[in-house]
């Protein structure tokens, strides 16, 4: 067994979507159809309004934001919470304060998973 301390993985800057202040960790993207990345979002960070390619769920597990889908509504997220959006559903989210995220992304997610929930729209 090897024990990794997260909060010292260095990422990667992510730019894309017009994203500012947010730092991606990389846990699991090989050549299966699922993706897990953790995201660290500096006070201010936006992950910037895009296209979900696949079913995807955002948990929150420190700090608090907002995320919206399609319909551009904010909706506030705190620690424990999950936002989840179906394939195709434009999404964005923030923070004022901070936050750190986990995303799942998955093409072919178990109906009774919260991935599931997410491609149910």
């Amino acid at each position: 067994m090897k024990i990794l301390d997260i909060d010292t993985i260095v990422g990667s800057q992510t730019t894309a979507y017009g994203s500012q202040g947010v730092r991606r960790v990389r846990v699991h993207g090989g050549s299966g159809s699922a993706a897990v990345n953790i995201m660290h979002l500096a006070p201010g960070g936006r992950l910037g309004r895009h296209v979900a390619p696949v079913p995807q769920v955002l948990i929150v597990t420190e700090g608090q934001g907002w995320a919206c889908g399609a319909d551009g509504e904010p909706e506030a997220l705190m620690r424990g919470q999950a936002a989840c959006w179906a394939a195709g559903e434009e999404h964005e989210t923030w923070t004022d304060t901070g936050m750190t995220v986990l995303i799942v992304e998955a093409q072919s997610p178990a109906q009774e998973s919260m991935l599931g929930e997410a491609g149910r729209g």
